[in-house]
């Protein structure tokens, strides 16, 4: 199953967007300009997007809980021992 997906817009080229699944695990790191992030996902891909880290951040974690929790993340639950 994959990952959902988050829809951010590209900060190298305006008006386009970039998807990005939306992993718990995936990294947002401020960009090189200012108003723009880095987005660092698991495999190690880096995307700039436009957007304050901390928003893009948050972005990222709710649609990965919200994934997590409607059943849609390709992780599922495990029992903790």
């Amino acid at each position: 199953m994959a990952a959902p997906q988050l829809r951010l817009e590209d900060a190298d080229n305006p008006k386009c967007d970039v998807m990005i699944d939306a992993d718990p695990q995936t990294a947002v790191v401020p960009g090189p300009k200012p108003g723009t992030a880095t987005v660092i996902t698991p495999d190690g891909r880096r995307v700039q997007v436009i957007g304050d880290h901390q928003d893009v951040h948050a972005r990222v974690q709710a649609a990965a809980a919200r994934a997590h929790e409607s059943g849609e993340a390709p992780r599922k639950n495990s029992g903790v021992s």
